[in-house]
């Protein structure tokens, strides 16, 4: 198994394009200027074992963006908070192998004691229990997803 962090930049096309596939595979996320916005991000993520099963990134989330989550949480100090956890993903043959963990230890290293924001789906407790294992917490409440018919929990790491 091979973990992989670098900068959009110094990402191949065939990396990007594959980090791209698997965060749209997740469904989750509004595809409309996806490409841009991956290329902002601090780090990409890649879990290699024989192919690509896991993707995550260190998010630059701009501001009006950033002021939304915490506004529509309710959850205080999102000043405290540079960066955005995201665009996390394990392939569905890939889960259940521990993948989602290895992703996490990656990110944790990248970020190296620098706090972070991540939000999830409400109902996604397999994620919800790795961010409490890493270090963060829920904060705020839940709100409604602009993605689709499901409501999101902001945790917070300082």
């Amino acid at each position: 198994m091979e973990r992989i962090a670098k900068a959009p930049k110094d990402c191949s096309v065939t990396e990007l394009k594959t980090f791209e596939k698997l965060v749209s595979n997740g469904g989750e996320v509004s595809l409309t200027g996806l490409r841009q916005r991956i290329q902002r991000a601090e780090k990409l993520l890649f879990i290699h074992d024989s192919e690509c099963v896991a993707v995550g990134a260190i998010k630059n989330p701009n501001a009006g963006y950033k002021a939304g989550v915490f506004e529509k949480s309710n959850a205080p100090e999102q000043s405290k908070y540079q960066y955005e956890l995201g665009w996390l993903y394990v392939s569905s043959a890939a889960r259940g192998k521990g993948y989602g963990r290895v992703l996490m230890e990656a990110i944790k290293e990248s970020l190296a004691g620098k706090a972070c924001f991540a939000t999830t789906r409400e109902d996604n407790a397999p994620m919800q229990h790795l961010f409490n294992q890493f270090g963060f917490s829920k904060s705020g409440r839940p709100y409604k997803s602009e993605n689709g018919d499901y409501s999101l929990v902001l945790y917070v790491k300082p």
